[in-house]
């Protein structure tokens, strides 16, 4: 089996953006034929927000909707793909990269993985490290993992949104998200890099 080469466990405000942006620089010549997986389980924080102060969101809109919007644009990428299940367990694979074993039966193993689970709940098995006391969660019971200044816990091993420490806004999480892919990115780039689109001049007027 090939390794797939990211899954994102999460598929809330910060999984969704590190899928997004790993998977918008598909055509950059360095990405080769490298695959993303987003590993959700439909049970996003974000399900229960009302957003009146997200930049460039329109207010008023349902955190539930906002998911939907970015699982559609996760799929118009043609690297990447979003499985419904839940991931019970992460081990290294003794060769190379990870397995993950999802309550749908299988264990698909890939390179990198990336933690999105969000601050209130952790039910991962296999890691070698547990979750610490969020720093910024306000009540106790909120989790955090610590990591080096790339968002990394490990070699290739990452975490991302608010289970990386960062405050509770959606802006926040997706932007740690959107930074992790970029560290990502970056390693597969060999220099530092960041994925811009600008738009096609219209030749025709």
């Amino acid at each position: 089996m090939t390794p797939i080469d990211v899954i994102i466990i999460g598929g809330g405000a910060g999984g969704l953006s590190c899928g997004i942006t790993l998977a918008s620089a598909h055509q950059k010549s360095w990405f080769d034929d490298r695959r993303i997986v987003v590993v959700d389980d439909d049970r996003s924080d974000l399900n229960q927000a009302l957003l009146n102060n997200a930049p460039g969101i329109p207010m008023g809109t349902t955190g539930t909707m906002l998911l939907e919007t970015m699982r559609q644009q996760l799929a118009a990428f043609p690297v990447a793909s979003l499985v419904e299940a839940r991931a019970l367990r992460v081990r290294r694979h003794p060769e190379s990269g990870f397995e993950v074993a999802l309550d749908n039966g299988t264990t698909p193993r890939c390179l990198t993985v990336v933690l999105a689970t969000g601050y209130k709940r952790w039910e991962l098995e296999g890691l070698s490290t547990d979750p610490c006391r969020h720093p910024r969660g306000g009540k106790p019971t909120r989790l955090a993992f610590d990591h080096d200044e790339a968002y990394c816990m490990e070699s290739d091993l990452y975490v991302a949104g608010l289970l990386a420490g960062g405050s509770s806004q959606f802006a926040i999480a997706s932007g740690i998200g959107a930074q992790v892919a970029v560290e990502i990115l970056s390693g597969w780039a060999g220099k530092r890099t960041h994925v811009h689109d600008v738009p096609v001049p219209d030749k025709s007027s």
